[in-house]
């Protein structure tokens, strides 16, 4: 269950899977130009590029009604690459404005339900409850109807080939502390320690009964302080974390299971913005924030990862670990910095081709980057109307060289 170099995602025509992150309709010209996207999709084509990595959430499918993602399509075909879609904006929470309830419940025939955050504002929708998991799974089927014969990426996997969607952009549920919310957590709780006297050992405290646990308590759920490890009660708030990992985990797989009544084929992909195991500030931040333990993605055939950067032993084992017990593909995008631009020529350009190419072969299933053109602070690809952190035509084009050798150099590899 361990990947190997020669173990590879493969398309139907036997290429690897190779995939970037790109937005074709937030920024100019990418919005406006058909031709600078077909351009675009050409040159990653040639550069060995086979799959893009695509918001395509039901909030852009309302845009437009579907005109941004028939456009995505159609270029994409045009140019030989497959589309990976995120088909929603973690866990559903853009369904939150008022004009969007009333969409979805147009569109789906369900009213979301939303949760709260600790301090009793409105957050993110109820990810396990029936009519979020009904919407969802409309919107994917009805994907399924427009796309499984477009762009859809399809790999090979055991004797056949498969379509592959991902049903949320990254795993990620806030607001989890309403009323109803907090029972499943008391009762997950009683599950996990059996006796309020095992909880109050592994949490030195001294409640008298599970039902008197109350995360909204910030004295106890502290988790502001967590994030910087100043927590007083930390295995209270990581048990409120991993509960939280696993109802997205859960909910995803509900999801998922409604969409295969129509496309039993399918597989689902997972996305999460941190490798397993990260020490990376950010990472910690985002884990206890939004429940991203490892276990979130565990409903996922495979699981995409936007690493911070080449993964250390320990990150490394992380994984393995995880993949021994779930026998997930997995698939490494790296972020693209700034600092990219190496001349080819320098000792630089060859150690960091052989970092990120050998690491990938040897590591994951799947190679790619984050990200082309979707985010301000990883894009490589140049354009003025966007802030360029430093950018200029030449240091682009020096950076895609190098994200062009590294994809050769990963192909090499796993041919």
């Amino acid at each position: 269950l361990v990947a190997e170099a020669d173990d590879p995602i493969r398309l139907p025509s036997g290429e690897p899977l190779v995939c970037i992150y790109y937005f074709p309709h937030w920024w100019e010209p990418w919005k406006s130009d058909d031709e600078v996207v077909r351009q675009d999709f050409q040159r990653l084509r040639k550069m060995g590029f086979n799959t893009l990595l695509l918001d395509h959430e039901w909030s852009q499918a309302i845009d437009g009604n579907w005109k941004w993602l028939e456009r995505a399509h159609r270029l994409a075909q045009e140019a030989g690459l497959s589309i990976v879609p995120w088909l929603s904006l973690k866990t559903w929470s853009d369904v939150g404005s008022d004009d969007r309830i009333r969409l979805f419940k147009e569109w789906f025939g369900v009213q979301v339900p939303f949760g709260l955050n600790q301090e009793g504002s409105r957050a993110a929708p109820l990810i396990y409850d029936d009519a979020v998991l009904r919407g969802g799974a409309q919107y994917a089927t009805s994907y399924l109807d427009r796309y499984a014969d477009k762009a859809l990426l399809k790999v090979k996997w055991n004797d056949g080939t498969r379509p592959v969607i991902c049903l949320g952009v990254e795993a990620a549920w806030d607001g989890s502390f309403d009323e109803t919310t907090n029972l499943l957590f008391c009762r997950w709780l009683r599950d996990r320690y059996k006796t309020v006297k095992a909880l109050n050992t592994a949490w030195k405290r001294d409640f008298h009964d599970f039902l008197a646990i109350d995360p909204r308590d910030s004295s106890v759920f502290d988790y502001k302080n967590h994030v910087a490890g100043q927590a007083k009660f930390p295995q209270a708030v990581e048990d409120h974390v991993e509960f939280r990992s696993e109802m997205i985990s859960d909910s995803m797989a509900r999801m998922g299971a409604l969409v295969k009544r129509k496309y039993p084929n399918v597989l689902l992909l997972a996305e999460i913005p941190y490798q397993y195991g990260s020490k990376h500030p950010h990472a910690a931040g985002y884990r206890i924030a939004y429940g991203a333990n490892p276990r979130s993605c565990d409903y996922a055939d495979i699981v995409l990862f936007r690493n911070t950067g080449p993964l250390d032993g320990q990150e490394i084992k992380s994984l393995r670990d995880r993949q021994k017990g779930t026998g997930q593909k997995f698939v490494f995008t790296y972020r693209t910095y700034s600092d990219w631009d190496v001349a080819p020529e320098s000792p630089q350009f060859e150690k960091t081709v052989t970092l990120y190419a050998n690491q990938a072969g040897k590591v994951a299933n799947g190679f790619g980057f984050y990200s082309w053109n979707e985010m301000v602070d990883t894009h490589v690809a140049y354009s003025p109307k966007v802030e360029p952190l430093g950018w200029t035509p030449e240091r682009s084009e020096k950076a895609i060289a190098l994200l062009a050798a590294m994809v050769k150099r990963y192909r090499e590899q796993v041919k």
